[in-house]
């Protein structure tokens, strides 16, 4: 049987008040007394009950994230670097993910808000601003990772996607290539909405003639990215570069592009924009890609947050961003 409190108190000889203040390190028990309750705390294997510890003092030590897609390998890497920090400050982390649908994202923040989490990071759908404004009312620090929702008054920390989208662009016309296909995410998620624009903006500054036809939108998946480059490469004139804006997508445009026989890069040049992770290297051809900070966008999310914790007189919010850079492997060459 699990010992309990009262076991704890009844063994010392003490009454359970003075075994709640022992566990809660009050100072005004005395040293014989504190011996005696630990004594029986040791004897008994007991464990406190930590959550209820909490839950009287109104605070859960508990930091909880919301992402896209725990799947993911940007998204779970953005995780990883809140947990370091987490861990390092002796907090608990909480995970959980809206895979794209505004539903589940405001159930989440309302089940962080009932577990009184201490802060709460956001990788948002972009649909649920009324709610993060309510959070943030209520005191509870947030910060935006990854995908920017103008209008929300907290931090932001992500990548500088308009230059990274530019640094791609420009690689591949350095290269020759004016004929370029892009693989968007879904136009019906704001950050996807947004990206597309950004795309077709940068593509108009640099005098990338834009064709309809070499633009292709859907899901953030492996079958979206699949079917995209098919359909670009069935073209009567197929492009001669494509960019990818996802991992999953890239994936997906791979798989088909081996399946299909096409082969990289001699029949159509491929670029990324995503982390750079061993996976990219390791297989053949490796892929080119303008980097993304997932690990850097979570430690620095997190930092904001316990400096938020620690005053609640920090300076006004702050918008970060992570330069990208580019790797040049064997997916892209010139024409």
């Amino acid at each position: 049987m699990v010992a309990t409190i009262k076991d704890v108190a009844r063994l010392a000889g003490v009454s359970l008040g003075t075994v709640s203040k022992v566990i809660n390190g009050d100072l005004s028990v005395s040293e014989k007394r504190k011996e005696q309750v630990q004594s029986a705390i040791a004897a008994l294997g007991y464990s406190p009950n930590s959550i209820a510890q909490n839950l009287r003092i109104a605070n859960s030590r508990t930091i909880s994230v919301l992402l896209a897609n725990i799947t993911n390998s940007f998204q779970m890497a953005l995780a990883k670097g809140i947990e370091e920090v987490a861990v390092a400050h002796n907090y608990n982390l909480a995970i959980g993910a809206t895979n794209e649908l505004m539903e589940k994202e405001l159930d989440s923040l309302e089940m962080f808000e009932r577990n009184r989490s201490d802060g709460i990071i956001i990788c948002s759908t972009g649909k649920t601003k009324d709610k993060i404004c309510a959070l943030i009312n209520k005191d509870i620090p947030v910060v935006m990772v990854d995908r920017f929702v103008p209008d929300i008054p907290c931090d932001y920390v992500g990548d500088d996607f308009p230059r990274a989208i530019e640094i791609a662009l420009q690689h591949l016309q350095e290269l020759g290539h004016h004929h370029i296909g892009v693989i968007h995410g879904d136009l019906n998620t704001y950050h996807g909405a947004w990206r597309h624009e950004l795309v077709l903006r940068k593509m108009r500054r640099l005098k990338i003639k834009y064709d309809e036809r070499l633009h292709k939108t859907g899901a953030y998946s492996h079958q979206q990215g699949e079917k995209a480059f098919r359909e670009l490469m069935s073209l009567a004139v197929p492009p001669t570069a494509i960019l990818a804006v996802n991992n999953v997508l890239c994936a997906g445009a791979i798989k088909a592009a081996n399946s299909c026989g096409v082969s990289i890069p001699q029949q159509v040049s491929l670029i990324l924009i995503n982390e750079n992770n061993f996976f990219w290297d390791i297989i053949s051809p490796g892929i080119t890609m303008v980097t993304q900070s997932p690990l850097k966008i979570g430690r620095h999310a997190a930092s904001i947050i316990f400096e938020r914790l620690q005053s609640k007189d920090a300076p006004t919010f702050t918008n970060t961003l992570f330069e990208p850079g580019l790797i040049i492997r064997e997916s892209t060459r010139r024409i």
